[in-house]
């Protein structure tokens, strides 16, 4: 079927001819013959690569055209990144295309701004529901990107925004896509919806199996190289740094020299103190090869990436997160490990993480076959992969919405915005949930709703009136920060304490902090736990708790430890000193630390509801302190723009130490600490406060 038959606009047609696309592949063309233009829901079930995006923008074209807006959900920052890009070809057609990512208060939201296309993470677009519904009146369409996520840990917030959209606005299309459920046919049915799945690849699927000690990865590799690039994946971080550094000394890869040492110098300097990820990096990418984890800062990650598409960098080392993270196929994927490390030990992956990472195999319109190589330690092995993931099928998917804590956390949104009021209706709404279609609203079910109600009304955060369910002034703005109610009790309860107490210090309130769900707390490893315990009984006078209460409280130590982490920060410790004393690299650091910015923003905000001032005060700081990773010395410096941490520490070492000092400071030695440009730009802000 090609693109100048379908029935959209012929403004569209053109685009999408500019783009290259002239004709549909055939699941494309099942999707268009099965509804996709038309008002259904549908659940797009079908291979990497297959087209399941562009199928979507034909669904946008139509929601577009009969004037109405798309919001188009991702799971990942990075995926938004990519699709905001590819998106803003609409603006050629006056669309406005706005993406929305990160803050999480959107009670911040002053109006109701403008949009035809919006691409936000499902996290963003549940915080703005929760107190800005009406941002996405006269959305036509919502395209939820990798839906099969639904069965995740953050699979919950994918169901409650699809039933909050559907509840909302009850003429709103709902396209669903991914590459692998098992059971498709139920998430259809769930959405009221048709099902459109295939098996077609643009470009085949080779699966095979090499087992170690006959084929080294070095092997594999050298191998696959011959017919273009490979990307290996392995699973762990140590493990993707290490296999690609011996790759990039074994393989001795033809490279652009010239080109591949500015990318390098370039991923060297990605942060101000290069740390020793960096340089390692830096001379994998030398050598034609790169390694790609979560520990990577936006930069590098970007840069390794681009370097990859550009056909500069031959080999990439991954993690598993990548095979669910942007469009970046190759020639050969390697799976070097089928075994990850949980709380139960070394465990197999299920076969769905499997088909995504193979997936990535086979660039269309360059190569006419793709290969994936899985690893076997020996034949048994190889007999069980070829068995359970070659020729195994995809796990059904089931929903995540059923336990108490992620109940509690939607349970508090749902009465706080108004959209339950009372029992009944909040039993209702969770009948049109995945989970309610799945299992119903049982007797036992009832009993944890229940349970939860009470719950947060002994924390007073809703309040019964006869049948009617109220969230109080603390309970809805704990909903708008978008923090666990169980957070919130904690950061109330012990903030209070800290106001009567006039204990501030900040180990003490780091650790309070930590004490959520929205922090991943470090591992305290057997020979850390005396050293660590001496640390917190030193402090025993200064902290908000009691130690000789934490005898069942398993989780302290770990808290504790990743207090100090950003403790060290807050003192100006680098991202090198943290990489190496904790084994965090950037891109995790500077994850966690947005997370921690947040929190200490959410509990301030608690403590300016419940009037604790000094509290509220203190939170203030150590919210900003976070932010900049500074003693509070240079607070006031790091308070213009220009200024971070490494030049407000500049200016203090001068002796430059307040706004009024800089002002008043002779412009040629700013210009000697700073720069003339830094210092004219530094100079220019402070005349206009």
């Amino acid at each position: 079927m090609l693109v100048r038959e379908l029935g959209i606009g012929e403004k569209f047609k053109n685009l999408f001819e500019e783009s290259g696309v002239s004709a549909l592949y055939p699941p494309q063309e099942d999707a268009v013959k099965g509804g996709l233009l038309e008002r259904c829901n549908m659940i797009l079930c079908t291979p990497t690569a297959s087209g399941k995006t562009f199928a979507a923008e034909l669904a946008m074209a139509k929601a577009l055209e009969a004037g109405r807006k798309v919001v188009y959900v991702v799971p990942l920052r990075a995926l938004a990144y990519e699709k905001f890009r590819d998106f803003r070809k609409y603006e050629k057609l006056d669309y406005i295309v706005r993406m929305e990512v990160g803050d999480l208060d959107s009670s911040r939201y002053k109006s109701r701004p403008r949009f035809d296309i919006l691409v936000a993470t499902a996290e963003k677009c549940d915080s703005i529901l929760r107190s800005r519904a009406d941002w996405f009146s006269g959305t036509g369409l919502l395209v939820l990107d990798e839906i099969h996520l639904i069965a995740s840990d953050r699979g919950p917030v994918y169901e409650i925004l699809v039933s909050k959209f559907i509840h909302a606005y009850p003429d709103v299309k709902v396209l669903g896509l991914s590459a692998t459920i098992g059971n498709a046919e139920e998430l259809a049915e769930w959405l009221n919806g048709k099902l459109v799945s295939s098996e077609w690849r643009p470009v085949k699927l080779k699966e095979l199996i090499a087992v170690k000690g006959e084929d080294s990865i070095e092997d594999v590799v050298k191998g696959a190289l011959k017919e273009g690039q490979v990307m290996v994946f392995v699973n762990s971080r140590r493990s993707c740094e290490a296999v690609a550094e011996k790759l990039g000394l074994d393989l001795k890869l033809e490279v652009d020299e010239e080109k591949l040492s500015e990318v390098s110098d370039k991923v060297a300097d990605a942060l101000s103190h290069p740390t020793k990820q960096c340089h390692r990096l830096a001379e994998c990418v030398k050598k034609g090869v790169a390694f790609h984890h979560a520990g990577l800062v936006n930069e590098q990650r970007v840069l390794v990436e681009d370097s990859f598409k550009d056909g500069l960098v031959r080999v990439i080392v991954a993690t598993p997160t990548l095979a669910a993270g942007v469009n970046l196929p190759s020639r050969t994927v390697v799976l070097r490990d089928v075994k990850r490390y949980t709380d139960d030990g070394m465990t197999y992956i299920p076969v769905l993480e499997y088909k995504q990472m193979a997936g990535r195999a086979g660039r269309p319109k360059y190569d006419d076959a793709g290969v994936a190589i899985t690893l076997a330690r020996n034949e048994s092995e190889a007999d069980y992969i070829e068995e359970h993931y070659i020729n195994g099928e995809v796990e059904d998917i089931h929903s995540q919405l059923g336990v108490m804590p992620v109940l509690r956390f939607h349970t508090l949104a749902s009465v706080a915005s108004g959209f339950t009021k009372t029992r009944e209706a909040l039993l209702e709404f969770i009948r049109t949930t995945f989970f309610g279609f799945q299992y119903g609203t049982s007797k036992e079910l009832e009993s944890v709703v229940d349970e939860v109600l009470e719950q947060l009304v002994e924390w007073t955060f809703i309040k019964s009136e006869g049948r009617f369910l109220l969230a109080t002034e603390i309970g809805s703005r704990i909903s708008e920060l978008y923090i666990d109610p169980l957070t919130g009790h904690n950061y109330i309860e012990l903030f209070t304490k800290s106001e009567k107490e006039g204990k501030y210090d900040s180990i003490a309130m780091l650790e309070v902090l930590c004490d959520s769900v929205e922090i991943t707390h470090l591992r305290v490893k057997a020979s850390e736990e005396a050293k660590i315990w001496e640390h917190a009984y030193s402090m025993e006078d200064k902290l908000l708790r009691d130690l000789g209460g934490f005898e069942l409280d398993f989780q302290f130590l770990n808290r504790y430890k990743t207090a100090q982490m950003f403790e060290d920060w807050i003192n100006e410790k680098g991202e090198d000193e943290v990489l190496e004393k904790y084994d965090v690299a950037p891109g995790q650091l500077y994850q966690r630390l947005q997370n921690m910015e947040w929190l200490a923003y959410s509990a301030a905000e608690l403590a300016r509801i419940l009037r604790l001032r000094k509290s509220q005060l203190e939170l203030k700081k150590l919210e900003t302190r976070i932010k900049y990773g500074v003693k509070s010395e240079l607070l006031p410096l790091v308070s213009i723009k220009c200024i971070g941490r490494a030049r407000a520490r500049k200016l203090y070492a001068t002796g430059i130490k307040t706004l009024s000092e800089i002002k008043n400071a002779d412009p040629k030695k700013l210009q000697d600490i700073l720069g003339a440009k830094n210092a004219e730009k530094i100079l220019r802000e402070l005349e206009s406060l």
